[in-house]
């Protein structure tokens, strides 16, 4: 794993799992055991290692029996365990505010992942990036992220939102069954891994919102973030920047200026980081041909010919390899489907 991904996470989600381990009657020392976690770093809120937050979780999922621990997580979080990006996410005067704020501030609780905003066809898919895919526990540590996320959109509003679902790439595991009707609308195996939700949800204005608190908070999290020497997620940026309104996608040489740096140096940020442009070009075309397949206004062929593929079967193939199954079959199976630029529902056979 790339030695960026150290001092990854808050020890504030450590704290938070340690909490709810004490009233399942877990003792401390037990669930710290042969993780390198010291009271130290813990009492003076400083960052645990990837490997260090990876081990507690594997305690944690070995001592409570719960492999969908990560589920678990998510729902019993609060907005204190953001820390002071808790705070700036309240003071925000609208969820979108919010949202955007905790994507872009994510990396100063966690630089384990990151997350971009994307809005079209009437949705807003906070799409989720693993930036260390290598590490243990990764999936109970991504379903913790992404029903945090989930859960700050209730949150923050103060009232219940019926239409945010949670994606995943991957087939459903059965640990799941066991949190029925407490998460969020699951989907899996679908290829990409996201929250979303209605964008007319961004627009719910805050209770809490208070611009001057808002601003401080964003200083802060700004001086935060040069202490611990880190840039806004490089990957999200670049992958915010990618898709054009035509298909087409920007190359290195503009994404680098629009970044305000050269090429080079562009280059050598993602070798850094263990990626390079092609592969974020790449995964770019997959979510946005995964996102074309459920407008049902196009056919495959014109997807195809939209994202620079040379005929269908080329795409299929690739679809194949991504899902499992042709594009014909990924749609079919979906609950709801994008028709007219709007969110239809997929009424049973």
């Amino acid at each position: 794993m790339n030695e960026w991904y150290r001092g990854d996470v808050s020890a504030e989600y450590a704290i938070g799992l340690l909490e709810y381990l004490e009233q399942r009657n877990i003792g401390r020392d037990l669930a710290l055991a042969e993780t390198g976690i010291g009271s130290a770093q813990l009492d003076g809120d400083l960052r645990l290692t990837t490997q260090q937050d990876a081990a507690l979780l594997e305690n944690a999922v070995r001592l409570t029996g719960d492999p969908g621990l990560g589920f678990e997580l998510g729902l019993r979080s609060t907005l204190t365990w953001h820390g002071i990006l808790g705070l700036g996410l309240m003071s925000c005067r609208t969820l979108r505010e919010a949202l955007r704020l905790w994507s872009g501030y994510l990396d100063v609780r966690t630089t384990g992942f990151c997350i971009y905003l994307h809005e079209h066809d009437g949705l807003a898919e906070l799409n989720i990036q693993d930036l260390a895919p290598g590490a243990l526990l990764r999936n109970c540590a991504l379903e913790r992220l992404a029903t945090m996320t989930a859960r700050l959109a209730e949150q923050l509003a103060q009232c219940e939102l019926p239409d945010v679902e949670m994606w995943f790439k991957d087939e459903q595991p059965s640990y799941t069954s066991a949190y029925a009707g407490r998460l969020p609308k699951l989907r899996f195996s679908t290829g990409l891994c996201q929250v979303r939700m209605p964008s007319t949800y961004l627009d719910l204005p805050l209770p809490t919102a208070h611009s001057l608190v808002c601003s401080q908070i964003k200083q802060q999290c700004e001086r935060e973030r040069i202490a611990l020497g880190q840039n806004n997620c490089l990957i999200a940026r670049i992958k915010g920047l990618l898709p054009l309104e035509d298909g087409t996608y920007l190359g290195m040489e503009e994404v680098a200026q629009a970044l305000c740096m050269s090429s080079r140096t562009l280059k050598r940020k993602l070798r850094h980081l263990g990626f390079n442009f092609r592969q974020l070009v790449d995964e770019a075309r997959k979510q946005e041909v995964l996102r074309d397949v459920l407008n049902t206004t196009m056919t495959i062929d014109e997807i195809a010919n939209r994202r620079g593929y040379s005929d269908a079967a080329n795409l299929t193939r690739a679809f194949r390899r991504w899902t499992g199954e042709s594009p014909s079959q990924y749609r079919s199976k979906l609950p709801y489907k994008l028709e007219r630029g709007a969110v239809a529902q997929v009424v049973a056979a």
